[in-house]
């Protein structure tokens, strides 16, 4: 009896460790996004006092990064319109590509399955120089949209990948009972896969878009014009040469984390449905 006792005290100890050492970096992006400049470089824990003239700063006046023209909205703005439309162009593409890979009999399935998943675990920064003159060339440059297409390049092969092992686990007799019953096969994946794998598919848009959010790699080589920045090179903008800062920095970052996280919450019961679906088969 005492050892169990001894057993969850000492889990409770760990746990209680990992979830301060988790939580401590969300707390000193909280409490330095709210401290004002006179107390930024000040060696507390607890800051002395609170304001909100931090995000009053770069919500509301153009000062608050390297150039003056526009709000930090502006870069929320734009971050939203890439990540929305980088879900719904990856899960137009993916959801056919993965249902074509998990059930339609081809030549050549697995070749295309390796190479899928290859895709993905290739190193990003090598393909920098051919994306950049691709995007030159096709007029993608500078446009929201065209950098939405950029980011299908690491979002489209595990979103296929993803989804092709989740519909893999659909039952066959389903869909055949759906042919049976007229359906196609467009309309056996439209009636019968995505009611059942819509965990799946949630899990692949939510990795969509936190992936088009933090991206900074791709926007780099992708925009030029400031008013069309997204978030990640807002962020950077911040830093001014060797003049950093941190209270707006944090206000920054906090406002950045709200919408992934907002969709994790909302979401969270699709992602944990969609990440462990088929792992016993």
């Amino acid at each position: 009896m005492r050892t169990r006792v001894s057993t969850k005290v000492v889990a409770a100890v760990i746990l209680l460790v990992m979830m301060c050492v988790v939580a401590f970096p969300l707390y000193w992006v909280l409490t330095m996004s709210l401290r004002p400049s006179s107390d930024l470089y000040e060696k507390r824990i607890v800051p002395s006092s609170l304001t909100m003239e931090n995000f009053r700063q770069i919500l509301l006046e153009k000062s608050w990064a390297a150039f003056e023209s526009v709000s930090f909205l502006v870069p929320f703005r734009n971050s939203l319109v890439v990540g929305v439309s980088a879900v719904l162009f990856s899960l137009c593409i993916s959801i056919p590509a993965g249902y074509g890979l998990a059930k339609v009999p081809m030549r050549g399935k697995k070749i295309v399955s390796t190479y899928v998943l290859l895709a993905y675990v290739f190193p990003p920064f090598i393909l920098i120089i051919a994306l950049y003159s691709i995007a030159q060339n096709l007029g993608l440059r500078d446009k929201l949209l065209g950098l939405a297409l950029i980011h299908q390049v690491r979002i489209l092969p595990y979103c296929t990948w993803m989804l092709r092992g989740y519909f893999s686990t659909v039952p066959k007799e389903l869909e055949d009972s759906a042919r049976i019953d007229g359906c196609s096969r467009l309309g056996a994946l439209w009636r019968i896969f995505l009611p059942i794998s819509a965990p799946g598919v949630v899990s692949a848009g939510i990795f969509s878009f936190t992936f088009s959010w933090n991206d900074l790699l791709f926007t780099l080589v992708t925009i030029d014009n400031f008013k069309r920045f997204t978030v990640p090179i807002a962020l950077r903008s911040m830093v001014i040469g060797d003049f950093v800062r941190w209270n707006s920095v944090m206000a920054g970052v906090l406002i950045a984390i709200l919408p992934p996280l907002a969709f994790y919450l909302l979401l969270q019961r699709f992602v944990v449905q969609g990440l462990t679906a088929g792992s016993i088969k």
